[in-house]
């Protein structure tokens, strides 16, 4: 009964406003982000209206209105452009595919509302439904509100997902030239090299990383000689690079494995390291910012440091930082100088970029932030000074490969022989187990007798409390008796971890991997402090056992004749009798 009270309500006054002499503009719009989503053209929009107003005898005033582009905002020229047009009396009545073809914003929504409440619109009308001067209040307002909200939506997920994709270490806008977009699910695709252009690109930084090839230079010899083109698109690329082109290439920082990206929630620049493989390393395009001098433009700036944050200063007791410091000795007149904020020689005033080969020194400096106390006397200590301490400190660890061969086959030994020691231990523990039983029986047993009758033994209180300390002995044990086999096997692979590490952390941490040499940095020993450019350690137990016998190992083995089995033989002697000291530590 509802539904067709409805119907008949919506041919009633179908008529009555199909009487009215009404004038009509086709409006047919379409963005790029439509593209995506599958929304009719504008050729069918055009078409589909044209149909619409033959079948339902629709006076259109001239051809429909076409517009490409977003209504997310106001100020679309041709829309404004029909709004203005029926204001001035040409038309009386508009002609859309949906209503969101006319708005998603509140500000051009609200002016179709008000021109409709006031008449001047006398109807929007869409193949599906029609809007009067009624409508204009609660109708248009939830029609308009949906296809703002839409928006809106839409802006925070796709800048959500930009934001997910670019913190897992692709960049949303792609690679530059020398790098491709591989993927066709949109939103997942990833970046790898181009293989007909990332080994060109590589050759023009190599040709500038010399300092005597100018950026006009490397772009005449890459096009004419090497035939280097634009990747080609479906209507863009295919193109020699241009000039401007050629210095963004010498500028991004994609180049060294970074871009920059700005957090949508707080608006911040941060530097993103990529998943995909870089062409240059970070100084190479340190190197290269210098030689573009002016013509370079500053980037968001990003350097690891492998040991900031693990000492302290030994004066205050604040954290040590540290501090990269760049200088140029200038071609012409061998001036020094900071490259910070300059562009050219302080001296000469040559430009940076006109210089032949200038020599660019680079320095990591570690000090004190004397945040507690700012008067702290504590000079700089260079990266180069840091780390010879450190190397001569894990030297003093490091064991041959060798002895660490020693070392395995013993733990072998001790894990094939383990099985009588975790026996010997289970009896003992059960033995333990077996006494705290006996003593909860005899407890109780004295505490029902009857001269305990007036509580001359045991008070009830006495009894709680002696009786709840014989069940916290007992459960100990149990946990002891249900892990001792883990415990041994877990004692012997720590002890295979520590001789790995005394074999091998050394030449590892002069290795140029800095998180690698964090982690060695730390691993050591704790109270890491750094005071009048001397680094001391206190060393965890371990490998403060391992240094003392290192020493004592080292003066017995020079004595000895030149390694061979039989050498090995007799170091394998001290060396048996001082494991299992280790293995305790």
């Amino acid at each position: 009964m509802a539904t067709k009270m409805i119907q008949w309500i919506v041919q009633v006054d179908y008529f009555m406003h199909k009487n009215e002499k009404l004038k009509y503009f086709a409006y047919c719009r379409k963005s790029s982000e439509d593209s995506q989503r599958q929304v009719a053209s504008i050729g069918d929009q055009t078409n589909a209206l044209k149909q619409v107003a033959e079948r339902e005898q629709l006076s259109l005033a001239r051809d429909p209105f076409t517009e490409e582009k977003s209504a997310k905002d106001p100020g679309r020229p041709i829309f404004n452009d029909v709004l203005n047009r029926i204001e001035k009396g040409e038309a009386n009545a508009l002609l859309c595919w949906d209503i969101d073809r006319l708005s998603r914003n509140p500000i051009d929504n609200g002016r179709l509302q008000w021109m409709l409440q006031k008449g001047v619109i006398k109807v929007i009308k869409t193949p599906g439904r029609s809007y009067y001067p009624e409508d204009a209040g609660l109708l248009m307002s939830i029609e308009g509100g949906r296809a703002t909200d839409y928006v809106m939506r839409l802006s925070k997920n796709v800048k959500r997902g930009l934001n997910s994709k670019a913190m897992r270490g692709w960049r949303p806008s792609g690679g530059p030239i020398g790098y491709l977009n591989v993927g066709t699910e949109k939103g997942n695709k990833t970046i790898a090299l181009d293989p007909e252009r990332f080994e060109l690109v590589r050759k023009m930084w190599d040709l500038f990383l010399t300092g005597t090839y100018s950026v006009s230079k490397i772009r005449e010899i890459a096009i004419t000689e090497w035939g280097l083109t634009t990747l080609k698109h479906r209507k863009i690329g295919g193109n020699p690079p241009t000039m401007s082109h050629m210095y963004n290439i010498f500028k991004d920082t994609f180049y060294y494995g970074y871009y920059p990206w700005t957090d949508p929630d707080t608006g911040e620049v941060k530097m993103v390291k990529g998943n995909h493989p870089a062409m240059i390393t970070e100084k190479e395009y340190k190197r290269a910012q210098v030689l573009l001098g002016k013509n370079g433009k500053p980037q968001p700036q990003t350097r690891e440091f492998a040991f900031t944050g693990l000492m302290r200063c030994g004066e205050c007791d604040s954290t040590i930082t540290a501090e990269e410091k760049n200088q140029i000795i200038c071609s012409a007149c061998k001036y020094k100088f900071s490259n910070v904020n300059r562009t050219a020689c302080p001296k000469c005033a040559i430009d940076i970029s006109d210089m032949e080969s200038p020599k660019v020194l680079n320095y990591v400096y570690y000090h004190c932030t004397k945040k507690k106390n700012k008067n702290c006397s504590q000079k700089y200590i260079k990266l180069e000074d840091l780390e010879s301490q450190f190397d001569k400190i894990l030297g003093d660890i490091t064991i041959d490969r060798e002895y660490l061969e020693l070392a395995l086959e013993y733990l072998q030994d001790k894990q094939k022989n383990s099985g009588g020691e975790e026996k010997a231990v289970r009896m003992s523990l059960q033995s333990s187990y077996d006494d705290c039983q006996t003593r909860l029986v005899n407890i109780s047993r004295e505490f029902s007798s009857p001269l305990n009758s007036k509580y001359e033994i045991y008070t009830p209180e006495e009894f709680k409390e002696q009786k709840k300390e014989i069940i916290a002995q007992r459960t100990a044990i149990e946990k002891q008796m249900g892990g001792t086999k883990e415990k041994l096997d877990g004692d012997l692979e720590i002890a295979e971890r520590v001789f790995n590490f005394c074999t091998f952390a050394r030449d590892q941490f002069n290795k140029p991997d800095l998180r690698k040499k964090r982690e060695i940095f730390s691993t050591i020993g704790s109270n890491l402090i750094l005071k009048d450019k001397i680094l001391t350690i206190d060393k965890l137990h371990p490998y403060l056992l391992i240094e003392n016998e290192m020493r004592e190992q080292k003066a017995l083995i020079d004595a000895l004749e030149p390694r061979n089995s039989v050498a090995l033989k007799r170091q394998k002697s001290p060396f048996e009798l001082s494991r299992p000291n280790w293995l305790r530590g």
